[in-house]
């Protein structure tokens, strides 16, 4: 196939979509990538991209074409400005790049706006067009957006469902996501397939047993933001801060870690409650085998396809060895109930999930076979050469709707 791949994020930047081009490419496709110029997280674009350098580049077997964009800035204003105005050089691109494509494939992160040049690639080169979502919207803005722009939400909304439908075929990255479609924007069930996304394996093949300690370590990993409802876990903490026999660690940072360590200096969780900052992905393993147990929270109200979604943490805690303990509803809590790696409480519930951890600090050997469950899990469905296989067979599939 002759593919044109369409996501505003890409190499340098570090995002899964690079390695999926670049594996396409591999399997003997030809592979070229609509993207934008690399500024993502800080806002800041690397000196060889300033000054209108390198807009066209070959990468790994995949040729790459970069539009202007306005670089991230804090705010919604900032990050508005970043949004469009890939969208808008992006689309204008489709409408003159040369090239026979077989398929245009749109990543999907947030914002689906990223995905709109879709339509104007379909239509330059007659070939249909097959979408990736990783986060479902309008649901995905619901968590972000300040209250005081509610009242653009039935634009999203719109925007959204004009964008999605341009897709001849959508594959989603979370099973619960299959129903938000049919429901939030009528997409027929046939066109749509889970397709979880693939994770680090590197875990798999380290030993990370806990190391011995006077006290039950239980871990947060990463991102520490408003979707991480990170409340639940600190309520549940308070709750259990009687017994002196276990320990929360939590790794990593974000738009809340201020209001977290607020919240345990007000409840006199100082000796409960460790933050360690955030670390670079070697350093993981080190705090792994500090965990006898990671906790897993998602909670986004009124935002209920959000909140099912298949967090990468959790893959993270399965290839690891974890046993999981989560409030957390949807795909997540489905996966958990399959591997049988944990026990899961609905979200938000921190009664519940405090429940959970008593459960395992008195009686931790019913756990005993939970992480090993998990990354027999994890070799089954969250393994990259599986993931592959099923976009390659879809992007085929979706390319012969013409006769390609």
């Amino acid at each position: 196939m002759n593919i044109l791949m369409i996501c505003q994020h890409y190499w340098p930047e570090h995002f899964q979509i690079t390695a999926i081009c670049e594996e396409l490419a591999k399997r003997g496709h030809k592979v070229t990538a609509l993207v934008g110029i690399p500024n993502y997280p800080t806002g800041i674009v690397p000196d060889e991209y300033l000054n209108g350098r390198n807009r066209t580049q070959e990468h790994n077997g995949v040729k790459i074409v970069r539009v202007e964009e306005i670089p991230r800035k804090k705010g919604v204003v900032g990050l508005a400005r970043n949004y469009f105005s890939y969208m808008f050089a992006a689309k204008k691109m489709a409408r003159k790049l040369e090239g026979d494509f077989d398929i245009i494939f749109a990543y999907q992160l947030s914002p689906v706006f990223m995905s709109a040049p879709m339509k104007d690639a379909k239509r330059r080169f007659n070939a249909p067009g097959f979408l990736y979502c990783a986060d479902i919207w309008p649901d995905a803005v619901m968590a972000m957006l300040p209250d005081k722009l509610a009242f653009t939400m039935p634009f999203i909304k719109k925007a959204s469902t004009n964008i999605y439908r341009n897709a001849d075929f959508i594959a989603v990255n979370a099973s619960s996501y299959v129903e938000g479609f049919q429901q939030l924007h009528g997409f027929d069930k046939s066109k749509l397939k889970y397709v979880p996304q693939f994770a680090e394996d590197s875990y798999l093949s380290m030993s990370l047993d806990p190391e011995p300690a006077d006290k039950v370590r239980f871990m947060v990993m990463g991102n520490i933001g408003k979707l991480q409802d990170m409340p639940c876990v600190m309520n549940a903490v308070n709750l259990l801060k009687h017994r002196d026999d276990f320990e929360l660690h939590i790794v990593g940072t974000g738009s809340v870690i201020e209001d977290c360590e607020q919240y345990a200096s007000d409840n006199g969780l100082a000796d409960k409650v460790t933050f360690h900052g955030r670390h670079p992905f070697d350093e993981m393993p080190n705090f792994y085998r500090m965990a006898d147990c990671c906790i897993l929270t998602l909670n986004v109200p009124g935002a209920p396809w959000i909140s099912s979604t298949l967090p990468s943490r959790l893959q993270g805690y399965m290839a690891a060895g974890k046993p999981i303990l989560a409030a957390i509803n949807g795909s997540a809590a489905e996966v958990i109930a399959e591997a049988d790696c944990g026990k899961t409480v609905p979200a938000g519930d921190a009664e519940g999930l405090a429940q959970l951890m008593e459960d395992f600090l008195d009686n931790n050997a019913a756990y005993a076979n939970c992480g090993e469950a998990g990354r027999r899990y994890f070799r089954q469905y969250f393994m990259k050469d599986r993931f592959m296989d099923e976009i390659e067979s879809l992007l085929l599939a979706t390319a012969n709707i013409k006769g390609r």
